[in-house]
C-alpha cells in the first residue's frame, strides 16, 4: 500500500512554507485592529484616509498576485518569493517611517505589491505528491488562520508599547526573517513545468467566468472581505467611544476569536458529513447579518462585543469553507485560474470595503458603515440562492511519458477512460506530458483512479 503520510521533504517544505506565509500574514494583519485608533495623530487623518490605508494593500495584491505567480514559472519560485518579501519589507519600513497619512498609504500599497501567495502555493505544489496536495495547501491555509487570530489579539497589546510605527517596523523585521527562512529552511525543489491546479491559465478564464457556482463563490469572498475591511475602519473607534481603552482591545478579540473558532467546527463537520454546504453557508450569512445589525442599532460596549463574536463566528466558518468549495467546483485543469480569480475577488473586496467605509464614515458617521454591511449581506444572500453543494469529486494529475503523450491514440484512450463509472473529466496536455483526471470519490478513490489510468495507458 502507498504511504499516504508526508515524506520528510514534504514535511520540511510544509513547515518552512507555512512559516514564511505565517510571518508575512502576521505582519500584514497586525495593524488591522489598531490602524484606525493609532493613526489619529497623523496629519491628513480622516475616516476616508484610514479606510484607504486599510484597504489599499488589497488593490495592489489584486493587481500583482497573478502576474507574480506566472513570473515564478519563468524565473523560479524562490527568486519571486524573495523579491516579493523584499518589496513587502520595504513597504513596511516606509509605513513605519511615515509621518503623514499619505506616506502611510504609500507604505501599505507597497506592502501589497509583494504578492507572493501564488508563488508559495506553486512551490508547495512542486514538492508535494498529488495525494498529499490538499493537505499541503491546508497547512498553508492553517498558517494564515493562526496568523490572523494572533495578530488581532497581539496587535493592540504590542501597539501599546510600540505605537503604530513600531508595528510596521516589526512587520519589516518579520519579512526579513521570512527571507532568511527561504534560504535556510525551504528544501531544494525541482520546479515543475506548470502548476495548473494552483497557477492561472488564460485559456481557462472564459470557462471559469461562465460557471455560476464559481462566480457565486467569488462574489461571496468579495463580500466577506469587504465586511472585514469596512468593519475595522470604524469598530476600534466605536469600542473606544463605548469606554474600552484601545490598549485593552486585544483582550476583547481573544475570547471572541475563540468563540468564532470553536463555533465554526460544528458547521464544518455538518457541511462535510451531511453534504449540506449550502445550508451551512446560509446560516453563516444570517449570523453575519445579525452582527452588522447589532453594530448598527447600538454603540453599547456589550452589543459591540456580541456583534464581534457573531461576526467572527460567521467569518471563520465562511473563510474555511469557500476555498474548499472553489477547489471542488473548478475543472481539473482550471483550478489555478479559479483560485486566481477567487483571490483577486478577495483582495478587491478588502480594498473597496475599506475605501467605501471611509467615505461613508466621513459623510454620515460610523453607523452608516454597518447599514452598508447589512445591504452587502442581503445582496450576498440573494446571490447565494441557488448555490449548490459541491460535488463529491477529486482530481489528480498524472505524468505521461513522451510516447504516451504524443500518441495518436491518446484521444481514443481518453474516451475509454470516460466510459468507466466514476470518471467525470479527462484532459491531456501534450506540452506538459500530463493527464488531468477528475473522478467521483463515491465511486473511485485516488489509488483506483491511477490504477485505471495505468491499465488503459
Amino acid at each position: 500500500m502507498r504511504n499516504l503520510s508526508f515524506t520528510s521533504i514534504e514535511k520540511r517544505a510544509a513547515f518552512s512554507l507555512a512559516s514564511i506565509y505565517g510571518l508575512r500574514m502576521f505582519g500584514l494583519f497586525l495593524v488591522l485592529p489598531v490602524l484606525a485608533t493609532y493613526a489619529v495623530d497623523y496629519p491628513g487623518y480622516s475616516p476616508f484616509t484610514v479606510g484607504l490605508a486599510i484597504g489599499i494593500y488589497g488593490l495592489t495584491q489584486a493587481i500583482f498576485q497573478i502576474p507574480l505567480g506566472l513570473w515564478s514559472d519563468r524565473i523560479g519560485r524562490k527568486p519571486v518569493i524573495v523579491i516579493g518579501l523584499v518589496i513587502f519589507a520595504f513597504g513596511s519600513w516606509v509605513a513605519g517611517q511615515a509621518e503623514t497619512m499619505n506616506q502611510l498609504i504609500i507604505g501599505r500599497a507597497l506592502q501589497g505589491c509583494g504578492a507572493i501567495a501564488s508563488a508559495l502555493m506553486a512551490m508547495a505544489a512542486d514538492v508535494s505528491r498529488e495525494e498529499r496536495r490538499a493537505q499541503m495547501m491546508a497547512v498553508l491555509g492553517l498558517s494564515i488562520g493562526v496568523a490572523f487570530v494572533l495578530s488581532l489579539i497581539s496587535g493592540p497589546i504590542l501597539a501599546k508599547q510600540m505605537q503604530l510605527s513600531g508595528l510596521f517596523n516589526l512587520t519589516a523585521i518579520l519579512a526579513i526573517l521570512a527571507i532568511v527562512a527561504v534560504f535556510t529552511l525551504v528544501p531544494k525543489i525541482q520546479q515543475q513545468i506548470r502548476q495548473r491546479d494552483v497557477l492561472p491559465a488564460v485559456a481557462q478564464l472564459k470557462q471559469i467566468l461562465k460557471d455560476r457556482q464559481l462566480i457565486r463563490l467569488d462574489i461571496g469572498i468579495f463580500c466577506l472581505h469587504f465586511l472585514l475591511s469596512s468593519s475595522f475602519v470604524v469598530l476600534p473607534l466605536l469600542l473606544i467611544e463605548s469606554g474600552l481603552a484601545k490598549e485593552d482591545h486585544g483582550w476583547i478579540y481573544l475570547p471572541v476569536m475563540l468563540i468564532g473558532f470553536l463555533g465554526m467546527l460544528p458547521g464544518i463537520i455538518i457541511a462535510e458529513k451531511k453534504k449540506q454546504h449550502s445550508k451551512v453557508m446560509g446560516i453563516a450569512l444570517i449570523v453575519l447579518f445579525l452582527s452588522q445589525l447589532t453594530w448598527m442599532v447600538s454603540g453599547n460596549s456589550l452589543f459591540l462585543i456580541i456583534g464581534l463574536a457573531l461576526f467572527f463566528l460567521g467569518f471563520n466558518l465562511l473563510e474555511a469553507m469557500l476555498p474548499s468549495m472553489i477547489s471542488r467546483f473548478a475543472p481539473a485543469a482550471g483550478k489555478g485560474t479559479a483560485m486566481g480569480l477567487y483571490s483577486t475577488s478577495q483582495f478587491m473586496g478588502s480594498f473597496i470595503g475599506g475605501v467605501s467605509a471611509g467615505i461613508l464614515a466621513s459623510q454620515f458617521g460610523g453607523s452608516s458603515v454597518f447599514v452598508l454591511g447589512v445591504v452587502i449581506v442581503i445582496i450576498w444572500g440573494i446571490v447565494h440562492y441557488g448555490q449548490q453543494n459541491p460535488p463529491a469529486i477529486s482530481s489528480i494529475s498524472i505524468a505521461l511519458n513522451v510516447a504516451e503523450a504524443d500518441s495518436n491514440k491518446t484521444e481514443q484512450l481518453v474516451q475509454e477512460l470516460l466510459k468507466h463509472q466514476g470518471i467525470v473529466e479527462v484532459l491531456t496536455l501534450e506540452k506538459d506530458n500530463m493527464l488531468y483526471l477528475r473522478f467521483d470519490t463515491t465511486v473511485l478513490d485516488g489509488k483506483a483512479a491511477k490504477q485505471l489510468v495505468k491499465q488503459i495507458f
